[in-house]
């Protein structure tokens, strides 16, 4: 059987396109951001501990935000070669409200869960120990600035942009719907096994893991239902701001609480499924493309 015209064969790094293999593309985006995350993440604010806390933690969420957008920039344009229109940004009348859609959205889910936690004896009402250190130092409204900028612009924005946007593109452009939902929330959950979240065991860091990847699942159905990032990124940024922050988790519940978020989460992924394919039904076998 002859090639296609403008085709090459395949190799170890390149496909027949002469782009870096899936495999690849994936893992210069994985690596580029975390290089965004420790580079600019610890530079800046060794640069602006001089500033007020307020500024130099804003100037620290912007430079990481500001450095995701032109990793992904870089990366679609001179790796993929395909157009900024799939990462799913677009600026139009839509973007506004599906954010802020996305932001009740997580408020809700964050109540449900931390309601049940409370109601099981697990955790009781009160500002979590980070908040209330943090009000205790700068008050108020510092706190919700340095909040809003953590939720939105160090992690809401940049591992949207990441994993939803670049990540999620490059695995529809060769996998069907489902897979490329799955292996997305996969990848975006393995790399909460290193973050700072309580965890002291084995079994702690796995079960927050395993969260992750529920809410990863969560934020690539809303990628899938809407098509762009805007209301993945307002739910990503409200449930960063308000999952634990209005409860005090009792000593030994950490598995327990953990186990109800992810409960939480799966029943509002399966929730939107069901509305969506009543509404639409999705074509879960297809390969979506890369346009």
């Amino acid at each position: 059987m002859g090639m296609r015209p403008g085709a090459t064969s395949s190799g170890v790094l390149l496909d027949q396109g002469r782009r870096p293999h899936l495999t690849w593309r994936i893992l210069l985006a994985w690596l580029g951001f975390f290089g965004c995350v420790l580079v600019i993440g610890t530079t800046v604010p060794a640069a602006t501990d001089w500033l007020p806390p307020v500024i130099s933690h804003t100037a620290a969420g912007s430079g990481v935000a500001a450095s995701a957008l032109g990793l992904v920039f870089l990366l679609r344009r001179h790796v993929d070669r395909r157009p900024w229109s799939g990462i799913g940004l677009a600026l139009d009348r839509t973007a506004i409200p599906h954010l802020l859609f996305g932001i009740t959205l997580a408020a809700i889910v964050a109540t449900i869960a931390a309601a049940t936690t409370v109601q099981l004896g697990l955790a009781d009402w009160d500002w979590s120990s980070a908040a209330t250190t943090r009000m205790a130092g700068h008050g108020l409204a510092a706190t919700i600035v340095v909040i809003a900028t953590s939720t939105l612009l160090v992690q809401g924005f940049p591992e949207e942009l990441v994993f939803r946007g670049y990540m999620f593109r490059n695995l529809g452009a060769t996998l069907p719907l489902w897979a490329t939902v799955v292996i997305s929330s996969l990848i975006f959950g393995s790399m909460h096994v290193f973050s700072t979240s309580g965890a002291t065991t084995v079994g702690e860091h796995v079960l927050y893991a395993v969260a992750s990847t529920g809410f990863g699942l969560v934020l690539a159905i809303c990628r899938t239902v809407k098509g762009t990032l805007w209301l993945g990124l307002g739910f990503h940024g409200g449930y960063d701001a308000f999952i634990g922050r209005f409860v005090t988790v009792h000593q030994g519940a950490f598995i327990p609480v953990w186990l109800i978020v992810l409960g939480v989460l799966i029943a509002g992924a399966a929730l939107t499924i069901a509305v969506r394919q009543w509404r639409a039904p999705l074509a879960w076998r297809a390969v979506p493309g890369d346009a």
